[in-house]
C-alpha cells in the first residue's frame, strides 16, 4: 500500500511495513537515529516486522548529513531515522544508500484529562503520542518553482 505527503512542495512516498511471508532475519540490527528512547510499542512491532532476534543500535545527537546516518549505519541492515525531508530525500538516494529507510507513525490522541496550556494559559484537552506503526520510505522528491 503506498500513499503520499505533500507539504511546502516536497513529496514522501511511503509504503507500509508489515511482515513478509517467510522472510524473518536473524540478528537484524537496526541503526535508531532520534533524540528519544525507542518505546516499547516501537521495539515490538519492529520485532513483530523483523522477527524477534533484532538489535537497536540508538544515535541521540544531531546529524549533519545522510552521510554521516549511511557511516553510522554501516554495520546495521535498516536506517530507523526522524529526520528532516532534504536527509530523507538523500538517504533514499540508492547511490547513497542502498538499506532500507523506515520511520515511525504516531497518532496523537486524547488522555481524557485537561491541563493548562503554559503558554496562553487556558485549559484544554491533554494529548499524548501512540505509536501507530512503522513506514517505509521509499523516495522524497523535491519540486520547486521560482
Amino acid at each position: 500500500r503506498k500513499c503520499g505527503y505533500n507539504h511546502n512542495a516536497k513529496q514522501i512516498i511511503i509504503g507500509v511495513l508489515s511482515p513478509k511471508r517467510g522472510e524473518t532475519r536473524k540478528n537484524m540490527k537496526i541503526l535508531w537515529v532520534s533524540r528519544h528512547n525507542m518505546t516499547t510499542e516501537q521495539t515490538t512491532d519492529l520485532q513483530r516486522i523483523y522477527g524477534d532476534d533484532i538489535e537497536i543500535k540508538q544515535f541521540t545527537e544531531s546529524v549533519t548529513s545522510a552521510k554521516q546516518v549511511t557511516e553510522l549505519g554501516a554495520d546495521c541492515d535498516v536506517l530507523a531515522v526522524v529526520l528532516p525531508p532534504a536527509f530523507l530525500a538523500d538517504l533514499t538516494n540508492p547511490r547513497i544508500n542502498t538499506k532500507p529507510v523506515i520511520r515511525s507513525v504516531a497518532n496523537r490522541v486524547a488522555t481524557g484529562k485537561t491541563i493548562v496550556n503554559p503558554a496562553t494559559g487556558k485549559e484544554e484537552p491533554e494529548m499524548k503520542f501512540e505509536h501507530a506503526g512503522w513506514e517505509r520510505i521509499v523516495k522524497v522528491e523535491i519540486v520547486t518553482e521560482k
